[in-house]
């Protein structure tokens, strides 16, 4: 069931590819991912600079292999989440629940984006943090509904 906890796990994964692609970023930048040519025999504190580099290597392809399970594991979330978004009927928890869960803005980007050009905006940023949150709340409350009657 998609549920509050189940977009939150979806979140949380978002930011688990987020920071492995951030790792592997990094392993292509160490300057230890490519040996000087010819000179592999070389040694660094008792270590090869063979096996300095074959280790970066593995590393960085375990970390591939990371990014590409979870882009999988995400991709199948995704249509699953977005199949439930989408039978929702009010259009303002459809786009509060995409904005959230898929476009991942956090809360006040969302606040700003449905109601930053109203004229009363500034002064009362926590009225519409509320208006989110109800609406957010109506919208798992919907969510759940629909999927019950599903089954």
């Amino acid at each position: 069931m998609v549920d509050k906890a189940y977009l939150k796990k979806h979140l949380r994964k978002r930011e688990e590819l987020e920071t492995a692609i951030i790792r592997y970023h990094a392993l292509l930048n160490k300057d230890d991912i490519s040996s000087p040519a010819g000179k592999t025999d070389i040694s660094m504190g008792g270590t090869s600079v063979s096996s300095i580099v074959e280790n970066t290597v593995c590393k960085k392809i375990d970390t591939e292999e990371k990014i590409k399970r979870l882009e999988k594991d995400l991709a199948k979330q995704s249509r699953r989440i977005n199949a439930v978004f989408e039978k929702l009927e009010n259009p303002y928890e459809k786009l509060v629940m995409q904005m959230r869960y898929e476009d991942k803005l956090e809360w006040d980007e969302i606040r700003g984006e449905l109601f930053g050009g109203r004229k009363d905006y500034s002064e009362n940023t926590e009225k519409y943090n509320d208006k989110i949150f109800r609406i957010h709340g109506a919208a798992l409350k919907h969510m759940k509904e629909l999927q019950t009657e599903e089954n």
